[in-house]
C-alpha cells in the first residue's frame, strides 16, 4: 500500500508545508509493509532524575509534559531521586505522587542508593538505577522491550506540545528504528529572562549549536536530553554509571554495540532546560564556568572509545578513522578556536615585524581582515535574530526595555568565547592530563521567584 497527497492538498499555495509532506510520506512509503505502524501500542518512559532541585521545577517539567500531545495513559514517568538527599527529596516525593500519580499510566518515584561500589556519584548512575526499576514495572506489565520509548532528562527538562507523537512518529518511522537515538533541539530558555547578559549569551550560543548540529545528523551525538528504544538500552547495559559524560557516551555504547551501524536521528521540536542562574551574579558565573568545565569532560571519551576503535574490526577502518578525527577535532578546537581567532591576525605583525610590512600579505592584511569581520558580523546579527525568534514570551514584570539588553548582551560573545568556551576545555583537559579527576558538578537550578512546598499544596487543594 502507498500514501500519497490528496488531490485537494496538491492544489494548495503553501509549497513549503507540501514539500514536507512529501517527504514524510515518502518516508512512510519506504517502510517494509511487515512493519507494525500502531502508534497506540507505543509507551513513553520519561526519567526525571533529580537531586537538589525545587520542587516547583520538577512540577514544570512533569505539566509539561501533562500538556503534551500525547495520550497520557502511555506515559510511564520516573521521579528518579537520591539517597544522600533522602530528607530533601522525601516531602518532593510525597507531593508530586500525590498530585500526579493519577495523570499517568504510571507513576515511580525511585530512590537510588548512595556508595554503591563500582559507581561514582553522577547522574548515569541514577538513571540507570531508575530504568531497572522501570524494567521491573514494564517486565509485570508484560509490555514488549520493543513498545517503549525511552526519555532520559535533567530536572528541569519542558518537553513541547509535540515532542512525544514526534518522537513516536520517528521512530515507528525510521529503517533501524533499535539502532538509532533521538535527539530534540535543546533550548535554555526556561528562566533566559531572569539570567545575567554573559549567562543570556553562552545559553543562546549552546542552543544555536545545537541547531547547527541537527542540521548535519551524520556528525550528531546524543547530548543532554535525549530518547532511544528501551530494547536498545537493554541491550547495551544501560548507561554507564561510574563517568560524568552519561549523555553522549550512551550514543558511543550502542554505536559500538551495533558494529557502527547507528546513528541520531534529530527531533525538530525542542526541550527547553534553564540557563545558569545563581543566588547572586558571581555565583551565576561561576556555576556557567563549572557547567562547561563538566560538559568539555567529555574529552575522556577519547580515552573510551578509541582503543575500542582499535579492537573492533568489524566496523570499517574508514568509519572508524573519521569518527576518531572529529572526536579529537571537536575536542581540540573548543580548547583552542577562540584564542586561535583572537590572535591570530596579530602574529603576523608580532612574528614578522619590519619584515613583514614589506610583504604583499602585509599590503592585503587589512582587506583581509574586512572581509573577514564583515562575514562575522553578518553571522553575529543572524544569531541575534535566531535569538529573538526562539526567546519564550516576555513575562509581564519586565518592561519593552528588556527586549534592548538582549540585543545589546551580544557586545559580551568574545569574552563568553574565551573565558566560558576555551578556557573550560583547556582546564577539563590539563586536569585530565595530569590525573586530577573531576566529580560531577550539579548545576544548580534557581528560580526567582520560587514556590515553596505549602504556596504549591495550597494551590493544588483550590
Amino acid at each position: 500500500m502507498r500514501f500519497e497527497l490528496s488531490v485537494e492538498y496538491d492544489k494548495a499555495q503553501n509549497k513549503k508545508w507540501k514539500v514536507f509532506y512529501q517527504d514524510q510520506l515518502s518516508r512512510i512509503n519506504q517502510i517494509p509493509l511487515r512493519r507494525n505502524l500502531d502508534w497506540k501500542r507505543i509507551y513513553h518512559l520519561i526519567i526525571l532524575p533529580t537531586v537538589t532541585e525545587d520542587v516547583s521545577v520538577l512540577s514544570s517539567s512533569i505539566e509539561s509534559c501533562l500538556s503534551a500531545d500525547y495520550p497520557k495513559e502511555r506515559i510511564i514517568l520516573v521521579l528518579a531521586t537520591e539517597e544522600r538527599e533522602r530528607e530533601s527529596a522525601r516531602p518532593k516525593i510525597e507531593y508530586l505522587k500525590a498530585k500526579y500519580s493519577d495523570k499517568f499510566f504510571k507513576f515511580l518515584a525511585t530512590i537510588h542508593p548512595d556508595h554503591v561500589a563500582g559507581e561514582a556519584r553522577v547522574k548515569g548512575a541514577n538513571i540507570t538505577y531508575a530504568a531497572k526499576q522501570a524494567q521491573k514495572l514494564i517486565d509485570e506489565l508484560r509490555i514488549p522491550y520493543e513498545d517503549v520509548i525511552v526519555s532520559a532528562f535533567d530536572a528541569d527538562t519542558t518537553v513541547s506540545y509535540s515532542y512525544f507523537a514526534q518522537l513516536a512518529f520517528y521512530f515507528l518511522t525510521a529503517q533501524k528504528p533499535f539502532q538509532m537515538s533521538y535527539q530534540p533541539m535543546p533550548m535554555f530558555h526556561n528562566n533566559i529572562w531572569d539570567t545575567p547578559a554573559i549567562a543570556r549569551v553562552i545559553a543562546t550560543s549552546s542552543s544555536f549549536w545545537q541547531l547547527v548540529e541537527a542540521s548535519r545528523p551524520d556528525r550528531l551525538i546524543t547530548f543532554s536530553s535525549h530518547a532511544m528504544s528501551f530494547r536498545t538500552l537493554v541491550d547495551v547495559g544501560f548507561w554507564r554509571v561510574d563517568i560524568i559524560p552519561d549523555d553522549s557516551h550512551i550514543f558511543w555504547q550502542c554505536f559500538l554495540h551495533f558494529n557502527g551501524d547507528y546513528s541520531t536521528q534529530p527531533l525538530f521540536t525542542t526541550v527547553s532546560m534553564d540557563a545558569v542562574l545563581g543566588k547572586t551574579y558571581w555565583e551565576t558565573l561561576v556555576a556557567q564556568y563549572k557547567q562547561k568545565r563538566r560538559w568539555a569532560w567529555g574529552v575522556t571519551e577519547l580515552s573510551l572509545v578509541i582503543p575500542e576503535f582499535v579492537k573492533n574490526n568489524r566496523i570499517p577502518l574508514w568509519k572508524r578513522l573519521l569518527y576518531a578525527e572529529r572526536l579529537i577535532e571537536g575536542h581540540y578546537f573548543w580548547a583552542t578556536a577562540s584564542i586561535m581567532i583572537a590572535i591570530l591576525g596579530w602574529l603576523p605583525l608580532i612574528l614578522g615585524g619590519d619584515r613583514f610590512g614589506q610583504t604583499v600579505l602585509a599590503v592585503n592584511l587589512p582587506f583581509m581582515t574586512r572581509i573577514i569581520m564583515s562575514v562575522a558580523t553578518f553571522f553575529l546579527i543572524f544569531s541575534v535574530y535566531v535569538n529573538l525568534v526562539l526567546l519564550p514570551p516576555k513575562p509581564k514584570e519586565y518592561s519593552r526595555w528588556k527586549y534592548f539588553s538582549m540585543i545589546f548582551q551580544w557586545v559580551f560573545s568574545p569574552l563568553v568565547a574565551s573565558v566560558f568556551g576555551s578556557a573550560p576545555a583547556i582546564d577539563a583537559q590539563t586536569r585530565l592530563m595530569f590525573g586530577k579527576y573531576m566529580e560531577f558538578f550539579i548545576t544548580p537550578k534557581h528560580r526567582k521567584h520560587p514556590l515553596s512546598l505549602e504556596q504549591l499544596e495550597e494551590a493544588r487543594v483550590k
